[in-house]
């Protein structure tokens, strides 16, 4: 991850480092995919206290997160911009397993996610989105057959939260694309 640290009006106090250090750790830590990470740190000119601002980019594929904070002391204000981002970071997550497929006729995709002692897993479509399907939607071969990186025909169904596979198959040589 490329880190950029930019400071307004103040230098960069080595407790704020380490503050940083440890809270994009933890992002690393969640599997985080991000690409870049530009925090810029604001420190208020003006004599009242509590405008202490933490602004962050965060690149990640395809996409940037963007979040911004103002406390009382920079501390709180980076503890505040770095869970703030964290939720963004889930909320891009979900969108991400969220398809914007139409319903209706077969699309190829890769199996990305096999959770076997749960039943269920994930299909990696070309657009890089991820669609959820459960083993009894499986044809022409047994669940406990499918493997990650297996490509695989499916059809979308509206399901209780939200598209899902409706019917998955291994795709057969020649019909399909990869």
């Amino acid at each position: 991850m490329d880190l950029e640290i930019q400071a307004q009006h103040t230098e960069v106090h080595p407790r704020w480092r380490e503050l940083i250090d440890r809270r994009v750790g933890k992002l690393d830590g969640m599997g985080a995919s991000i690409v870049r990470l530009h925090i810029t740190l604001v420190h208020s000119t003006h004599h009242l206290q509590g405008n202490e601002e933490v602004r962050i980019l965060a690149t990640v594929s395809g996409e940037t997160l963007r979040v911004q904070k103002k406390k009382g002391s920079m501390g709180d204000a980076l503890h505040a911009a770095f869970t703030a981002l964290e939720k963004e970071y889930a909320s891009y997550q979900a969108r991400r397993r969220r398809p914007t497929l139409e319903y209706g006729p077969p699309y190829t995709g890769v199996v990305s996610q096999i959770f076997g002692d749960r039943g269920y897993g994930f299909i990696r479509t070309p657009e890089d989105q991820e669609v959820y399907f459960h083993r009894d939607v499986v044809h022409s071969v047994a669940f406990e057959q499918l493997s990650e990186g297996l490509a695989v025909d499916f059809e979308v169904e509206h399901g209780e939260k939200g598209p899902q596979a409706a019917r998955v198959a291994p795709t057969k040589l020649g019909t399909g694309q990869g």
